[in-house]
């Protein structure tokens, strides 16, 4: 076999690589490009030679795919990476070919990144992906059933305690506000005498859907057993925290639920209590959110309360409570 014959033979190996893989210089520029029989790709480089990441996909998309190649020149380590891409991201897609496919469909793709060589004082890597969206999708779903509540759909209690565990950590580096609320319906044992239990089930999904549209996105709502919620508010004092857990309360008094052929007037009682320099662990914060919400229960039902120190003890139980509910 000829050098000709070989270099042909290896060049129709290569296109016929299931995996994507690329060459590029230490700036993100495309040298080579080989494979990709199996798997689609947004970064497709066919007339794509000598452009790079920039040039192909927005300021945002690429500016971590550059890290990785940066991080695994300086390091001579190889990286692994795991990153989305849209049609709207991918700069040299036509206007027809955006119409073609739904601009905001997530490709997700696993690159491994691979020091090359150094020549003539550019270095150059290996980039080597595959597509994974299908298992990464699948992967997601199963993270968000594993975290949520199967009555209502928001998170359930060990998701919540994940995330209020999370924010209170980031709270005493950043010195941001974390405030937590606890909700209660009123008279719950009622309703379920009087419309049964699983159409209680509804009161409580009800209620919850309430709570969950008066509260930001970057906030979080959790079900942590029966008909109690948790609530955490990023950045939020308890004074702005009440504002919002009044609102609460007074849209559940007002928003009737429909139980088959019987409207429920649901109440809540909401405590509350913000994370402060002499609260060192989450437990502490939920317990005194717990005082603040059986106070409400006790001395009326349908209100708020903030937690302080001087607030009289309603709830003896409540350390042993909230013990238990971090356990289960």
């Amino acid at each position: 076999m000829t050098d000709m014959q070989r270099e042909e033979w290896l060049q129709l190996l290569l296109s016929e690589l299931p995996e994507r893989l690329f060459v590029l210089d230490q700036h993100g520029r495309f040298i080579e490009s080989f494979g990709g029989t199996f798997h689609a790709t947004r970064l497709n480089t066919d007339n794509n030679t000598n452009r790079g990441l920039s040039d192909l996909l927005t300021q945002e998309s690429a500016q971590p795919l550059l890290a990785a190649i940066s991080q695994t020149i300086e390091s001579n380590q190889v990286q692994v990476i795991q990153y989305g891409i849209t049609p709207l991201e991918c700069l040299q897609l036509s206007i027809k070919e955006l119409e073609d496919t739904d601009p905001e469909q997530q490709n997700w793709f696993e690159a491994t990144i691979k020091p090359l060589c150094h020549i003539d004082g550019n270095s150059y890597v290996l980039w080597q992906e595959r597509d994974i969206t299908d298992s990464y999708t699948k992967q997601q779903e199963l993270q968000r059933l594993s975290e949520t509540d199967e009555l209502t759909g928001i998170l359930n209690r060990r998701a919540f305690l994940l995330a209020l565990e999370n924010s209170f950590k980031q709270a005493q580096t950043s010195q941001r506000g974390l405030t937590c609320l606890m909700v209660d319906i009123d008279h719950f044992k009622e309703i379920n005498d009087q419309v049964g239990h699983l159409s209680g089930d509804e009161v409580i999904t009800h209620v919850a859907h309430i709570c969950e549209k008066q509260i930001r996105g970057s906030d979080s709502i959790g079900r942590l057993g029966g008909e109690e919620f948790g609530i955490l508010l990023n950045n939020i004092s308890a004074i702005q925290a009440y504002e919002i857990a009044e609102r609460i309360r007074h849209s559940i008094e007002e928003l009737p639920c429909h139980v088959e052929d019987k409207i429920i007037h649901p109440t809540v009682s909401i405590g509350i209590a913000e994370a402060n320099s002499q609260i060192t662990q989450t437990r502490e914060l939920l317990i005194q959110a717990d005082k603040a919400m059986y106070y409400s229960k006790q001395t009326g039902r349908n209100q708020v309360t903030i937690y302080h120190d001087n607030l009289p003890d309603m709830q003896t139980q409540a350390d042993d409570r909230i013990k238990i509910l971090i356990a289960s």
